[in-house]
């Protein structure tokens, strides 16, 4: 058995539809359990990801959280929603029968059996992730603060992908200990839950090869044998279910998925919609127009210069 978690919200069903087909569909040789950690999703919702297991003779289970139990402190945006945050809870809310966890994001797709990253040795670690490879380095203020006392020197992993002992977990740490860095931190967190995560587990992470797990989309070199290693796309920033988001063809990738779902249809139809009201063709054109004049001026330069430069050479006698 593989045990799978995710954290969705009812806005975002579709695409977790999305990559659980790909996780169904490339794993046949496996049961697994995925664990649904929620909080809004609707009857029909529900009904929907346990039929899509079902068809593959998988098995879905629902877990209810209370965001305001846990949550009402912690700094949410448009792009930073309370469910980033279910992942702290995972040792907390499932069941101590559950020894190994795989969390994923829901903006992945799982192209190859898991089986091999499942059954990872930690080595006495207490969890698996991959380096986050547009983070490290590239430290905020927040970020530098909040890492000062482990001696700055931290080796940042992406949060999209974690592969949990959940008996260490449970052992080592709890919600608690997260929201007291969250506190500590005065709530300023740049990446939210990544940052608590990378603090909490500091030294206690096995960091798998990331150009085969979790590897970010826009990161990929579209050669055969980058392509062959891949086991986890990971849609990190960019998505590709947005009109405007698409830069890297493998972003096709993830609509080869979609087609196979009920939803395909409708998200093409908003990519299609969304385009006839985007605008930045506007500054696009405007560029090319000053970069038409500035050619013009250029040229009117050179031409310039040459009747100088020839006039130095034929002086008048």
């Amino acid at each position: 058995m593989i045990y799978i978690a995710i954290a969705v919200n009812s806005r975002y069903v579709r695409y977790a539809y999305v990559m659980l087909t790909s996780l169904f569909q490339n794993n046949g040789g496996d049961r697994i359990t995925v664990y649904v950690l929620q909080s809004d999703l609707t009857a029909a919702d529900r009904v929907c990801l346990s039929d899509l297991a079902a068809g593959f003779d998988h098995t879905v289970v629902f877990v209810d959280v209370c965001p305001e139990r846990y949550f009402a402190q912690l700094p949410t945006t448009q792009s930073w929603t309370q469910e980033i945050y279910y992942r702290l809870l995972v040792g907390t809310l499932l069941p101590e029968t559950v020894e190994r966890l795989l969390y994923l994001d829901v903006d992945v797709i799982v192209q190859k059996p898991l089986r091999g990253l499942y059954e990872t040795d930690l080595q006495g670690m207490t969890l698996a992730a991959a380096d986050d490879t547009m983070i490290q380095g590239n430290f905020s203020e927040e970020q530098k603060a909040l890492f000062a006392d482990l001696g700055g020197e931290v080796r940042y992993f992406n949060s999209g992908m974690i592969l949990y002992d959940m008996q260490r977990l449970r052992a080592e740490c709890s919600y608690e200990a997260y929201f007291k860095i969250a506190e500590k931190a005065g709530f300023r967190l740049t990446n939210p839950d990544q940052d608590l995560l990378n603090y909490v587990h500091c030294g206690r992470v096995l960091f798998v090869d990331n150009t085969c797990y979790n590897v970010f989309s826009q990161n990929i070199a579209l050669t055969d044998d980058a392509l062959e290693r891949l086991v986890i796309v990971h849609y990190a920033g960019r998505k590709p279910w947005k009109c405007n988001d698409a830069r890297y063809e493998m972003e096709k990738l993830w609509w080869l998925y979609a087609k196979e779902t009920p939803f395909y249809v409708e998200m093409m139809e908003e990519v299609f919609w969304d385009s006839f009201s985007d605008t930045s063709y506007r500054k696009i054109r405007a560029l090319m127009e000053e970069n038409r004049e500035l050619k013009q001026s250029l040229e009117k330069a050179m031409a310039l210069c040459m009747k100088l430069y020839q006039g130095e050479e034929n002086p008048r006698s």
